[in-house]
């Protein structure tokens, strides 16, 4: 499941009472498990913020259902959502994060989130490879969780992507020395 499928879902409490909508997650970067789910109640100006344990969820479908009440919440609420802790990353940190291999190169930018919410874990990652558009046309590619070496300023991970463009660039050069060879071989055979 895509995390854009999941952001803006709404958090219904055990009373099944609207609570808040899903505006944030953090996760560990190492074991990549959800470590908290942030949702957002009020408007733009005056936005406050639920922190939910993944431990308190108790459905996950069209609405996202925890076992906590309104007076639960409104206990913990907090005006921003706090800056992620060293070994955690908020989504909104990864998308858009420089995705780079380990020879050093740019593989490109991290578009989308991958994840399992059954089991509450970030499965992979999607990156738009870089310079590879054409006509308005996105190449894409995922990764999954094992892909990934680590992350920090930059997503560092342990394969080297080749985009099409790349691979259609050898795959020509490959034709037209073919090409040469054919007529390198006719000129030898005319020559006769």
């Amino acid at each position: 499941m895509n995390i854009n499928e999941i952001l803006g879902k709404k958090i219904i409490d055990k009373n099944i009472k609207d609570l808040a909508k899903i505006a944030e997650m953090t996760f560990n970067t190492e074991t990549f498990k959800i470590s908290k789910i942030y949702g957002s109640v009020g408007n733009p100006l005056s936005k406050k913020y639920y922190p939910i344990e993944p431990s308190e969820i108790i459905g996950f479908g069209d609405y996202l259902q925890v076992s906590l009440t309104q007076e639960d919440c409104e206990k913990n609420k907090l005006d921003k959502i706090p800056t992620s802790e060293e070994k955690d990353a908020t989504i909104n940190e990864i998308i858009g994060k420089k995705v780079l291999n380990t020879k050093g190169n740019d593989n490109g930018r991290v578009s989308g989130i991958n994840l399992d919410f059954e089991e509450k874990i970030i499965t992979g990652l999607t990156i738009e490879l870089p310079n590879t558009s054409s006509f308005g046309k996105k190449n894409i590619m995922t990764i999954t969780k094992n892909d990934i070496a680590g992350i920090g300023d930059y997503i560092l991970i342990n394969k080297v992507i080749k985009s099409e463009e790349t691979e259609d660039k050898k795959e020509e050069t490959e034709d037209k020395e073919e090409e040469t060879e054919d007529e390198e071989e006719k000129v030898e055979v005319s020559i006769e």
